[in-house]
């Protein structure tokens, strides 16, 4: 066993960690209430929203791992995109926000299913999209 490739491959998983907290934590700031208690709770336009997030910032990540080669060399650049990934989608969620009546947040706080929770995981995955294809 490559010992330098295990912590390799630990710190790349904790860069990956730390950009979907991060991500997790804008989404939660540009949403009302507590995130994570609304999932919790089985809200699903919260579970709807964070879902995409992540997923969207999963694919970003691969991504940038994928692209910035093996290795510490790419460690920091798998981290700056990632940092690109989360501004981008909380970009994206807020222009979303900027172009739908009411607040697109707020739907977080419903308690039954919302066609705009699934609008706005949408977005974030096309966001996404975008980012990664910029990586290639």
């Amino acid at each position: 066993m490559d010992i330098e490739l295990v912590a390799q491959v630990i710190a790349y998983s904790a860069v990956g960690l730390g950009v979907l907290v991060a991500g997790f934590f804008v989404l939660d700031l540009l949403t009302p209430g507590k995130l994570g208690e609304l999932v919790m709770a089985r809200n699903p336009n919260a579970a709807v929203l964070t879902s995409g997030i992540l997923v969207s910032l999963g694919l970003v990540l691969w991504f940038a791992i994928y692209f910035t080669g093996a290795g510490w060399d790419g460690l920091g650049d798998a981290a700056v995109y990632g940092a690109v990934g989360v501004l981008a989608q909380a970009a994206g969620f807020v222009v979303l926000d900027l172009v739908t009546p009411g607040r697109l947040g707020a739907i977080a706080e419903e308690p039954t299913l919302h066609p705009a929770a699934w609008v706005a995981a949408a977005a974030q995955l096309a966001v996404a999209l975008v980012v990664c294809a910029s990586l290639t």
